[in-house]
C-alpha cells in the first residue's frame, strides 16, 4: 500500500516523476517514527535546496505514517517519503520499503566497508539518483563489502554511500568536513552524544593514505545506529572492542528510547 496525496492506493499506482524528487526515509520502531522532527527539518531543508515547496505539514505527514503502519501491521520497518513533479503535478508519496537490520554478531564484530571514487554533486540534498544507487549496488555484489566509502579522485574521504563516517584517535572523533557530507539525522545525534560523553570532535579532510594513523572507525545511519567497522579495503581495525565506540553505542540506544517516548507524547 502507498499513501498519495493523503489518499490510501494500492502498489500497482506507478509514479512517473518529471524530475528526480526528494526523499526521506524514517525508521518505525514499535509502530513510532524515530527522530520524526529531525527527518522533518531535513525534508524541508531538501526542499528548499531544490526549489520545492510542500503543502503537507508536519501533523499530516505523521498521520499518514501512522495510517500505513496501521494498515500494514508493520511496527518495525523503514518508510519512505516522496515528493516531486509529475505530469499530474506536485505528488507526495509515503509508503513502506524493504527493510533489513543487521544481527548482534556485526555490532561486536564491525563489518567491511570499501572505498570508491565516487563524488556526489549535492550531497546535502536528499534527492533519488538511479545510476547512483546502482552503482553503488554493483561494487557492494562484487566487492562483498556492507558499505561503500566514498572518495575524490586524490583520496580524499567524505562517507558512505547512505551512511556517515567517522574516526577515533586519543579520544577524539574525526569527520569530513560539513561541507563535503549529508547531515544524517543520527551524525547529528551523535555529535551532542560526543560533547555530553567528553570526546572532543574535530572536522577536517581525511584521506585515504592516513587510515592507519586511526585506532578505529564507525558508520551511522536510520537503519544501523551506531556500527563498527572491522575493515577499510584492507586495513583492520579493533572498532567493535574499542571502548569509546562501544559507550556510544551504548550511549545512542539510550537516546533512540528516550526520543520514541518524546515523540509519542508530542504525537499521539
Amino acid at each position: 500500500m502507498i499513501i498519495k496525496n493523503g489518499e490510501l492506493m494500492g502498489l500497482n499506482e506507478e509514479i512517473k516523476y518529471i524530475q528526480s524528487p526528494v526523499y526521506e526515509v524514517i525508521r518505525i520502531i514499535d509502530g513510532t517514527p524515530l527522530f520524526f522532527q529531525e527527518h522533518m527539518a531535513r525534508f524541508r531543508k531538501s526542499l528548499e535546496l531544490v526549489h520545492y515547496q510542500c503543502d503537507y505539514d508536519d501533523r499530516e505527514i505523521f498521520y499518514q505514517i501512522g495510517t500505513l503502519v496501521k494498515v500494514t501491521g508493520l511496527k518495525n520497518n523503514n518508510i519512505r517519503i516522496e515528493y516531486g513533479l509529475t505530469d499530474l503535478g506536485m505528488v507526495m508519496i509515503c509508503f513502506m520499503v524493504k527493510s533489513e537490520y543487521l544481527d548482534k554478531c556485526f555490532y561486536e564484530q564491525g563489518v567491511k566497508v570499501k572505498t570508491a571514487c565516487i563524488v556526489r554533486k549535492n550531497p546535502h540534498a536528499k534527492v533519488v539518483n538511479k545510476s547512483y544507487l546502482d552503482q553503488i549496488k554493483a561494487l557492494k555484489e562484487a566487492s562483498g563489502v556492507y558499505e561503500i566509502i566514498l572518495k575524490d579522485e586524490v583520496g580524499k574521504i567524505a562517507e558512505g554511500s547512505k551512511s556517515n563516517l567517522f574516526f577515533l584517535r586519543d579520544h577524539t572523533i574525526y569527520s569530513a568536513m560539513e561541507a563535503d557530507i549529508l547531515m544524517g539525522i543520527t551524525r547529528l545525534e551523535l555529535m551532542d552524544l560526543f560533547k555530553k560523553l567528553g570526546l572532543k570532535y574535530v572536522e577536517l579532510d581525511i584521506y585515504e593514505e592516513t587510515l592507519a594513523t586511526y585506532e578505529g572507525c564507525f558508520i551511522s545511519g536510520t537503519s544501523i545506529g551506531v556500527l563498527p567497522i572491522e575493515f577499510v579495503n584492507e586495513m583492520k581495525y579493533n572498532s567493535a572492542s574499542n571502548h569509546v565506540i562501544m559507550k556510544l553505542i551504548q550511549a545512542y540506544d539510550d537516546v533512540v528510547k528516550a526520543n520514541l517516548m518524546q515523540i509519542r507524547r508530542l504525537y499521539l
